[in-house]
């Protein structure tokens, strides 16, 4: 049984005597490139007959699927361009799947299929690469590639330092474009299969070398962000720490925390005073900056209203003042300066809090 795929460029049986007819082992966001190893799971049963059908002669097509959710893949379903492989070692999973270890051999193309069920098997032809005049401009897109997978290795926490090695050790363009392809984990597989099926070696330097300038970016602005981050949450549990610290210190000291017990008290009488929500909400901010004062801090003007007269408090080295509001039909309201706070001395269950957005 045969079928021809619904795609172009395709290769019949009786254009070339290199053809082959081999099985064709369909994968998902995957592509394996000539001269690279590559872990694949098997699970499909078909797949899985695939390779327990292999004998002396181990070499397969590896071909990527063009969606990844077809479960049942067709030729329509695959892309016309693979890879041979050769299979290496088969470990079999407790779940029945296969691992297999399979190294990429050349590029081909794929012909009429000769069988579809349990799996298929398929002609391929192999595609020559277009191989550029040795030249400045190739010698430095070549250079500025291995430069660019540089620094993404040793930027990413993900990828091995002995990546750039492996790079700096390949002398050939293509060989060097493919393995960088082969690497990166962020390139998709559309682009994979892209850089696969591009032959002129010439463009294909051109397009990695888009694909690394572009990662690299991505990568200095993800750690970027990423230390931006971690330098605000440790500059929060230093400061935690510290106040901990000083609790703690306290307490050995056996000393009173009196600024906070004032502080809490008026946390309590704001809470019970009954205020609008949006002036409660500016209270309790000016609160908290007079928590974050220091006791020592002067030059802030206290005044009170007992309500039988006014009485003014100055603060040690600040400037006597009154902040007095009264309204139609209203009674004077004592007024407690957020910032005197921990220096007035509140008489009466009536209280106002007085800061840069107003009074209350």
């Amino acid at each position: 049984m045969s079928q021809n795929p619904s795609t172009e460029n395709t290769v019949k049986a009786s254009d070339s005597n290199d053809l082959r007819a081999l099985p064709v082992l369909p994968v998902r966001d995957t592509v394996l490139f000539p001269h690279a190893v590559l872990p694949l799971t098997v699970g499909r049963e078909g797949s899985v007959q695939l390779i327990n059908s292999l004998g002396e002669d181990k070499t397969i097509i590896v071909v990527a699927q063009r969606e990844a959710r077809v479960d049942s893949p067709q030729p329509s379903d695959l892309y016309t361009v693979g890879t041979t492989a050769v299979v290496h070692k088969v470990v079999k999973m407790p779940n029945q799947s296969l691992f297999v270890f399979a190294e990429g051999m050349d590029r081909v193309r794929l012909g009429e299929f000769t069988q579809l069920a349990p799996f298929m098997r398929a002609y391929s032809k192999p595609v020559e690469q277009i191989a550029p005049q040795p030249s400045p401009e190739i010698e430095a897109l070549q250079r500025n590639v291995l430069t660019l997978f540089q620094q993404i290795v040793a930027g990413s926490p993900t990828l091995s330092d002995e990546l750039s090695t492996v790079a700096m050790n390949i002398d050939e363009p293509s060989r060097l474009v493919d393995f960088v392809a082969s690497s990166l984990p962020s390139l998709s597989t559309a682009d994979k299969q892209d850089t696969l099926e591009t032959l002129d070696i010439h463009v294909r330097l051109e397009k990695i070398n888009q694909h690394l300038a572009k990662e690299l970016e991505v990568q200095q602005l993800r750690n970027k962000i990423q230390s931006e981050v971690q330098d605000r949450v440790q500059q929060t549990q230093r400061e935690y720490y510290l106040r901990e610290q000083m609790k703690a210190i306290q307490k050995e000291l056996g000393e009173s925390d009196e600024g906070q017990r004032d502080v809490e008290d008026l946390r309590q009488k704001i809470e019970a005073a009954g205020m609008p929500e949006e002036v409660k909400k500016d209270a309790l901010k000016e609160l908290g900056r007079l928590q974050r004062m220091s006791p020592m801090a002067c030059g802030v003007a206290v005044v009170e209203d007992d309500r039988s007269g006014s009485r003014h408090r100055e603060s040690e080295g600040g400037t006597r003042q009154r902040s007095l509001r009264s309204g139609e039909g209203e009674e004077p309201h004592s007024r407690l300066s957020v910032g005197a706070a921990l220096e007035a001395e509140h008489e009466g269950p009536d209280f106002v809090l007085c800061g840069p957005s107003g009074c209350w």
